[in-house]
């Protein structure tokens, strides 16, 4: 039974920041702020500032670029009149700093000229003014101060995207892309910002196609079109161009969804008939799928606002396959369906096919996607989707890498998911082009090499460019459930042809193209690895070194047996395979839909009748929970560091790649004789703690078996766009003390970096070991759950909370039916019990 308990302290670990003196800062920077100062002593400041494109002006957006954060800098900045803290972000570590950090404002004048007021008394050490004290730790910390300009505006990946948009394409003909604009929570002010961003568009020959402002998660963009001519002068960061605009934050391509293509279509076998309740629990979010295939059809409560069922005229393969397996999960395996009707959102259509083949399907061309997938949630509140906790979302921007700056589309996830009470499963995304491994020469001698060295030398070539290979927006959303690609199926192994391997035969790992960690604050991204099939690579012949590229779509070699659109001369009801994180993520999604029908069934209203907040916490708690790394970390650690480094570093590097771990979807509700699943639900309000009793085996006494111990715990916090403290609330599952190890026999296995488990909204804790426990009949121990001094200012809100905890011992029947008769509130059947 849960106990209110005394939060107890958090640990430190931040590395101190660098430190410049103030007489170096004068010569540094100093130059900055004289020609401030003079350019504010002549008769018409605002226009001379405004003609110098370096120089601190009002209304323009500045950046001070520090070398690490400063405390209380966002409270302190708010002490000046007319500045307007626009946000903080972290900046890649260099050889100085390890967490260099970005402070960005919008002075008018009168603030520009109190900025400098505070330079000079800093400069002359005088004793700081209450409330300004945070601007001399600035000042000392400060590596540069700039306004933001055009390189800022558009990053070097988004340029290279946007040079391959007009490659080819005459000057006049127009170009689609996205630009956001620096947020400014009065309405006034962003109507004037939006209107100058039109005016520049309109003076370039362009159009604004669509506009959207989000004041909850600080978004206001618009998708517009301008000539390639003008795209160009981006690219070549013209500050004559929408580059050099000052309302403007960032400039990107147009989203562009993820594509998905199956092999080996076959006609598909008509389901059982299945008893299907009308009230959905879980939504998908995705392209038009083939409503009437009988895989489908009977589930699907398809809804399309934009009409786009009309327009996909092409081969629905994406929302099919997506929609197939989050009802039926991998149909190579016979399983029973979900029990409900299965909520459909179509934000994507298929397009008629062209003089090349079917082109890729596509988001709704006329609308910004992070508008769409507000609208969308919306919608499915007011109509039809009330009891909806859980919405799959297998899809990603393929122009848009995370490269530590959170997404707007992200953004927009983690308040959804806050406001709404949804927990969103996201693909992490795939990258399938070729892989140089410069382990092996040429062809020749990758084909002759031993497994062994074949698998250790693709790895070390995926780690070389991992920077390349990172998740795709939105899947660093820190309150969403981010899901890889397992390199695993049920099907039975096969002999590959010629030129065609399977890179890690003999261990479980990620598919190869399934995109990589880490996410936001370096959080464990994605947190799990679901089954996404068995990813074979081709050869490439007579490549130096060997090239390999991944076979990122499935085949009767390996991969998920998914509904499919019919080939040529078969019937509607068509089967075919499929491969990569989108599948996974379907498939964890059908492990959260069984889940829920599970814990209902058990339960009655005593889980029914939670807030839809508090059972999408539960969900997201034990979808993750039986995730666990296996040894394969023991194949990473000696690949990647044949010298052993700091120890911390290794574990952060495999959780690069494997996240939590592993996880098999039937083992997310199953319960076996020899292990108890228990789960909780309850509420924090800021610097609360909660105690819960597990009960443990009489069993952890009486042998010195292997057992674990582990626990899950999973929340949706408020965010702060725009700050670095950007999760507003933080909890944690406090370790088990000594004490508590030695009860249960059990010790620390290997796994994440606390301050890594503790950077997301899901802490992952296992404990093992094969020692006599001290707890006796009936022992217990107590596990703390706990919610931190809210970062950023508190919240009035209590925190929604789900926890998983479970107890095991291998081979040792009875230890489900020992802690079924401790606990108060119990399972109609043997399933996860509530604590």
């Amino acid at each position: 039974m849960p106990e209110q308990s005394v939060r107890q302290p958090g640990h430190g670990g931040a590395t101190p920041s660098r430190t410049i003196i103030r007489d170096e800062q004068g010569r540094r920077l100093g130059p900055v702020f004289d020609r401030l100062q003079r350019v504010l002593a002549q008769n018409n400041p605002e226009l001379a500032l405004r003609r110098d494109p370096a120089g601190l002006a009002p209304e323009r957006l500045l950046v001070f670029e520090v070398t690490g954060s400063v405390t209380d800098f966002a409270k302190a900045a708010a002490n000046i009149p007319g500045l307007s803290f626009a946000g903080e972000d972290t900046l890649d570590e260099d050889e100085e700093d390890e967490e260099p950090t970005v402070y960005l404002l919008v002075p008018d004048l009168l603030a520009l000229r109190q900025i400098l007021g505070l330079w000079q008394r800093w400069q002359r050490g005088d004793k700081a003014q209450r409330g300004f004290a945070p601007w001399g730790h600035l000042f000392s910390k400060l590596r540069d101060v700039r306004p933001w300009g055009p390189s800022d505006r558009v990053q070097p990946a988004d340029r290279s995207q946007l040079a391959a948009a007009y490659e080819g394409v005459p000057d006049r003909d127009l170009v689609r892309l996205e630009c956001e604009m620096v947020f400014r929570p009065n309405a006034e002010s962003a109507a004037l910002a939006e209107l100058a961003v039109r005016n520049s568009i309109a003076a370039g020959g362009g159009r604004v196609v669509h506009s959207a402002r989000h004041p909850e998660f600080s978004y206001h963009a618009v998708l517009l079109d301008l000539p390639a001519s003008g795209v160009r002068r981006i690219v070549e960061l013209d500050r004559n161009s929408l580059a050099g605009l000052e309302p403007v934050l960032s400039i990107y391509p147009q989203s562009l969804g993820s594509t998905l293509e199956v092999e080996d279509a076959a006609e598909a076998a008509a389901p059982e008939q299945a008893e299907i309740a009308e009230e959905p629990v879980v939504a998908v979010f995705d392209a038009v799928p083939l409503q009437a295939h009988p895989w489908l059809a009977p589930w699907l409560n398809v809804v399309d606002p934009y009409g786009l069922d009309q327009i996909s005229v092409g081969r629905r393969v994406h929302g099919t396959a997506m929609a197939s397996i989050v009802i039926h999960g991998d149909r190579s395996v016979p399983r029973p369906p979900i029990g409900r009707r299965l909520y459909f959102r179509s934000v994507m259509f298929a397009p008629a096919a062209g003089p090349f083949g079917p082109p890729a399907e596509r988001f709704v061309d006329d609308r910004l996607i992070v508008d769409v997938m507000v609208e969308a949630v919306r919608t499915m509140r007011g109509e039809g989707g009330q009891r909806v906790v859980v919405v799959n979302l297998s899809l990603g921007d393929t122009n848009k890498r995370f490269a530590d700056r959170l997404s707007p589309w992200a953004r927009a996830l983690d308040y959804l998911s806050v406001e709404y009470g949804l927990l969103f499963v996201v693909s992490s995304g795939n990258v399938p082009g070729d892989v140089d491994v410069p382990d092996f020469p040429g062809t020749i001698e990758f084909e002759s090499a031993p497994v062994e060295d074949r698998a250790a030398g693709v790895f070390k070539a995926l780690d070389a460019v991992k920077a390349d290979r990172r998740i795709l927006s939105p899947s660093e959303s820190i309150n969403a459930l981010t899901i890889g690609a397992w390199h695993n199926d049920p099907m039975a192994p096969v002999a590959l042809p010629n030129m065609k391997f399977f890179p890690y035969p003999d261990m479980r790992m990620p598919n190869v193209s399934s995109a990589l960690g880490l996410g936001h604050r370096r959080s464990i991204k994605p947190e799990a690895l679901y089954p996404g099939g068995r990813e074979h690579l081709n050869l490439r012949p007579g490549s130096a070194p060997a090239t390999v590229r991944p076979h990122a779509h499935g085949n009767a070699l390996g991969g998920m047996k998914v509904a499919a659109p019919p080939g040529p001369g078969q019937a509607l009801g068509a089967s075919a395979w499929t491969i990569g994180s989108s599948g996974a993520a379907a498939y964890a999604t059908h492990a959260a839909h069984k889940l829920h029908d599970s814990l209902e069934a058990e339960y009655g209203e005593a889980f029914a009748e939670l807030p839809n907040i508090q059972r999408a916490a539960i969900l997201k708690a034990l979808l993750i929970h039986p995730a666990s790394w296996g040894d394969t970390h023991d194949f990473i650690i000696r690949t990647k560091f044949p010298v052993p480094q700091n120890w911390e570093t290794m574990r952060r590097e495999v959780s690069r790649h494997l996240g939590y771990g592993f996880v098999e979807p039937d083992d997310c509700q199953s319960c076996a004789a020899d292990r108890a699943t228990m789960w909780a639900s309850s509420r924090l309000l800021s610097e609360q703690a909660i105690e819960y009793s597990i009960p443990l085996p009489d069993a952890f006494s009486t042998t010195n078996s292997l057992r674990a111990v582990y626990a899950t715990l999973a929340w949706f916090s408020p965010v702060r766009p725009g700050h670095q403290l950007y999760r507003a609330a933080k909890l944690k599952v406090l370790p088990l003390g000594d004490d508590a190890r030695a009860v249960a026999g059990v010790a620390t296995t290997i796994e994440p970096p606390y301050h890594q488990t503790e950077a997301g909204t899901v802490v992952h804790r296992r404990w093992a070991g094969t020692s006599f426990g001290h707890a006796g009949a009936g022992g217990t121990i107590r596990l703390q759950v706990q919610r931190e001094k809210d970062q950023g200012g508190q919240l009035d809100d209590a925190i929604s909370f789900g926890l998983a905890v479970t107890v095991s011992m291998d081979g040792r029947d009875g230890i489900y039916d020992e802690v079924l008769t401790r606990v108060a509130v119990k399972p109609r059947s043997r399933t996860v019990v509530a604590i």
